[in-house]
C-alpha cells in the first residue's frame, strides 16, 4: 500500500494566503518542505481522501488524472476538504471523453454540500458521479472488496456525526487516517475497537503543533502521542507501525525544521506536501 500526502496544511495553508507572521514569511522565502497547501491524500493511485480547494492545483503539480480515480473518501464538509464546485466540474460538457463514474463516499452533512454543487448546475444526479452515504461506525467494501473501508467518529464540526475519518485496509496493509478531528471520543475509540485489525501506518491530525494541547476539534504533538500510545494498547498498532503528524497551521509558530526536531524526539515522522510512503 502506498500513500502519498498531496497536501499537509489546515484551511488557511502556509504561508496563509493573508499571513505576514514569522512562519508565513519564512515559508515564501525558504519555499520547499515549509509550503503546504491544503489537506489531501491518495492511495495507492486508486483513493483520493478529501476534495479540498487545492485540488486542482494538486493536479498540476503531480501530474495526477483525476479522471481515472475511482474513489474519493471525504472527511468533512468544510471547504478546505470538500469543495463541490470544483466536484461537478467532472458533468458533461466540463469534462469531455470519460465514461467512468467516480463513487464520492461522506456523511449526511456531505451530501448536502455535493447536491447544492448540482444544484448550481440545475442537475440532481449524474452517471459520472454517485454519492454514498455513511455514518460513524460504518463499514463497507469498495473497488469489488480491494478494500475495506471503516468510518469512525471524529471530534470536528458540529459534533453531531458530520465529520468522520477513515481506516484503510487493502487484505493485507492498513491504514489510519485522522483528519479534521480533536482527541478521540469514546464513541470512537469504541468504533476503532469493534473495527479492529492492525495499522501499519497511522496519520494524526497534529495542527496545533507543539503548543497548543487544550485544542478540542484538531491535535497537537501531546494529544497525539497519547491517541499513539492508545492505539498500541488496544493491539491495533504497535512499535512497527508508521505513525505520521500531519494538517499543519502556521499559527503553531513553527518550521518543517523545528516540527521534525519536536517530532522525531516523539517516535513520529513529519509530513509535507508530496511526501509518499509504502508500507
Amino acid at each position: 500500500m502506498r500513500i502519498t500526502h498531496l497536501g499537509t496544511g489546515a484551511a488557511e495553508r502556509i504561508p496563509a494566503v493573508f499571513c505576514r507572521d514569522e512562519v508565513c514569511a519564512h515559508a515564501r522565502e525558504v519555499g520547499g518542505k515549509d509550503v503546504r497547501t491544503q489537506a489531501q491524500a491518495l492511495i495507492d493511485d486508486t483513493i483520493l481522501l478529501d476534495f479540498g480547494g487545492d485540488s486542482y492545483l494538486h493536479v498540476l503539480r503531480y501530474g495526477l488524472d483525476l479522471s481515472r480515480i475511482p474513489v474519493l473518501l471525504v472527511t468533512h464538509w468544510h471547504s478546505d476538504h470538500f469543495y463541490g464546485e470544483d466536484l461537478a466540474y467532472r458533468l458533461p460538457d466540463y469534462a469531455n471523453e470519460i465514461d467512468d463514474r467516480l463513487d464520492v463516499y461522506g456523511t449526511r452533512t456531505v451530501e448536502e454540500f455535493f447536491l447544492r454543487a448540482l444544484h448550481l448546475e440545475e442537475t440532481r444526479e449524474s452517471p459520472r458521479l454517485r454519492f454514498h452515504t455513511v455514518a460513524a461506525g460504518d463499514s463497507f467494501t469498495v473497488l469489488d472488496g480491494r478494500y475495506r473501508v471503516h468510518v469512525f467518529d471524529a471530534a470536528h464540526g458540529h459534533r453531531n456525526g458530520d465529520c468522520v475519518f477513515y481506516g484503510i485496509d487493502d487484505g493485507e496493509r492498513s491504514l489510519l487516517y485522522a483528519h479534521d478531528t480533536g482527541p478521540f471520543s469514546r464513541a470512537c475509540w469504541q468504533q476503532i475497537a469493534d473495527a479492529g485489525g492492525h495499522y501499519d501506518y497511522v496519520s494524526l491530525d497534529c495542527t496545533g503543533g507543539a503548543a497548543h494541547t487544550g485544542m478540542t476539534m484538531h491535535m497537537s504533538f501531546p494529544q497525539d502521542a497519547e491517541i499513539r500510545d492508545r492505539l498500541i494498547e488496544l493491539g491495533v498498532a504497535d512499535e512497527c507501525t508508521v505513525f505520521v503528524a500531519n494538517h499543519f497551521s502556521h499559527n503553531c509558530g513553527l518550521t518543517h525544521a523545528e516540527l521534525e526536531k519536536i517530532a522525531g524526539g516523539m517516535g513520529f515522522a513529519v509530513s509535507y506536501d508530496g511526501m509518499s510512503t509504502e508500507f
